[in-house]
């Protein structure tokens, strides 16, 4: 008998040593499902979030126990309020956001520190006029992966010219050179990307020539602009006879390159046969490419009856870079289903990018961003679907190691914020998070994908006290194993904290 009880004791106490640690933020009754939020991170010892409510802007801040230090609405943010950013550091952070007084659009800044206090007064970084029926949200901003550099931009259309007009900053908000640049540009047919900046201040973006926003393009160009250079540098991606929808760009510092990935079809507008990826360098010079056909193998594990439409809903949505120059891709089969329409993958990857203004902005969809709930449309049913992750290594030579699938499936009705997945990245391992119903009860699941391609299965996210509805798409790295994911608790948004230190095999 005492044995037996040694022994539940000893099983209870290792399931409570490797159960994650899961903390909460206090509610707060203004914070429905219908607000505005943004995991900032961690400044300091302290966590801050942003939420939007209406008219009014708060930053919340919480110590390492989730313990709330401070929610304090921002009286100088009002309605006028068009976008906002945020850029974080060690002990303190700016918000970089766009306010419109008459027909000038402001893009100003404000410096803040661990607890959420602003430092000093907001400041201008520039402004621009706009006419009565433009679009207000004109300006963009990048910001280079360690941080020490910033870009705003705006780009504006006139005829058939696209003018663009950036300034480099430093950490300070200092400015350090202005960029006016003039392209070619069709609104019907040409696509150009969001700007990126690379840590020596590159810039680098794409831009797409299509019969339509709705087709598969054979004509893309990457283009550069160096640090110091008069001009800009362009480089014709070379297709042959094939085709390629979004062009997505990783910019890799250590390695000092461009990396360039996308879907390739061997028809215009026909199914996704592969990955076209390249490699090039600062000043648009092409290092290597190729065009990876993905294998029937990969083809039947992910098909359920559609062989040759296997990889059509398929989305890239993070490339994870390796020192020697070789990378993995993650991508996640998404599609959608609004009553009375049918779904096309054009849609969701380019949207509209000039809106009845004079300014272009690139809207791609929606996926990085939470949706309030009365941002749907509740006289017709959209059925979401997020189902399988593909992961893909491709080495520096862009030759293909190995590919692998998470299986998962995940519907929902007139909401999205629930479905897809988060990922927490250890270093020798990348967590996979997301919702699946086990036994009726939908819980997290933990998936990894260890360096040599296989799937390791921990134990699934439970938390100890019920009602808490995690949102795992939104999940915010704060630390080598810590996240803070969004959670619906009673109708309300409120965060977690979660440590997976402690992980178990399942």
């Amino acid at each position: 008998m005492k044995r037996i009880i040694f022994f539940v004791f000893s099983l209870l106490f290792s399931l409570q040593i490797f159960a994650q640690e899961i903390l909460y933020s206090p509610t707060h009754r203004d914070d429905d499902v219908d607000i505005y939020f943004d995991i900032l991170g961690k400044v300091g010892n302290n966590f801050i979030f942003y939420k939007g409510l209406g008219t009014r802007h708060f930053l919340q801040v919480v110590d390492n126990k989730m313990k709330e230090i401070s929610n304090e609405r921002l009286k100088f943010l009002d309605d006028r309020l068009l976008n906002i950013d945020f850029v974080l550091y060690p002990d303190y952070f700016y918000m970089i956001y766009q306010k419109q007084k008459n027909r000038v659009i402001y893009c100003n800044a404000a410096k803040f520190n661990d607890k959420g206090q602003m430092l000093g007064n907001e400041f201008t970084l520039d402004t621009t006029k706009v006419g009565m029926f433009d679009n207000n949200k004109i300006y963009s901003t990048a910001i280079s992966e360690d941080k020490k550099k910033i870009l705003i931009y705006k780009m504006r259309f006139t005829g058939d010219e696209l003018t663009l007009v950036s300034k480099r900053l430093n950490e300070n908000l200092a400015t350090t050179d202005s960029l006016r640049y003039l392209f070619h540009y069709n609104k019907y047919r040409d696509v150009y990307s969001d700007l990126q900046m690379a840590n020596d201040g590159s810039i680098v973006f794409s831009k797409q020539v299509t019969r339509g926003n709705r087709e598969t393009s054979n004509n893309a160009e990457i283009y550069t602009i160096p640090v110091n250079a008069d001009k800009y540098q362009v480089l014709p991606l070379s297709l042959g006879d094939k085709y390629i929808d979004e062009v997505r760009i990783k910019i890799d510092n250590l390695n000092n390159n461009f990396l360039v990935n996308s879907f390739y079809y061997i028809k215009k507008n026909g199914n996704i046969e592969g990955l076209f990826t390249a490699l090039l360098n600062k000043n648009a010079m092409l290092g290597k490419q190729a065009f990876i056909a993905f294998p029937d193998s990969l083809r039947a594990k992910i098909t359920e009856g559609k062989y040759r439409s296997a990889f059509d809903d398929m989305f890239v949505r993070n490339t994870f870079l390796k020192k020697d120059g070789s990378f993995i891709l993650v991508a996640e089969d998404y599609s959608s289903q609004t009553s009375g329409s049918n779904w096309n993958r054009w849609d969701y990857l380019y949207g509209s990018p000039y809106y009845n203004s004079n300014y272009y902005n690139y809207y791609p969809g929606y996926y990085n961003y939470y949706r309030p709930y009365n941002n749907y449309n509740r006289n017709q049913v959209t059925r979401y679907t997020y189902n399988n992750i593909m992961l893909m290594s491709i080495d520096s030579s862009l030759k293909p190691v190995w590919t692998n699938i998470v299986l998962k499936n995940q519907t929902d009705d007139n909401n999205e914020n629930y479905l897809s997945y988060g990922y927490v990245n250890v270093g020798k391992e990348i967590y996979f998070l997301f919702l699946e119903k086990i036994r009726n009860q939908q819980v997290v699941s933990n998936q990894a994908l260890t360096a040599d391609g296989s799937i390791t299965r921990y134990a699934t996210l439970k938390s100890r006290e019920k009602g808490y509805h995690f949102m795992p798409r939104f999940t915010r790295q704060v630390g080598l194993y810590e996240v803070i994911i969004p959670v619906v608790y009673r109708g309300l948004i409120c965060f977690a904290k979660v440590d997976f230190s402690k992980n178990t095999v399942q």
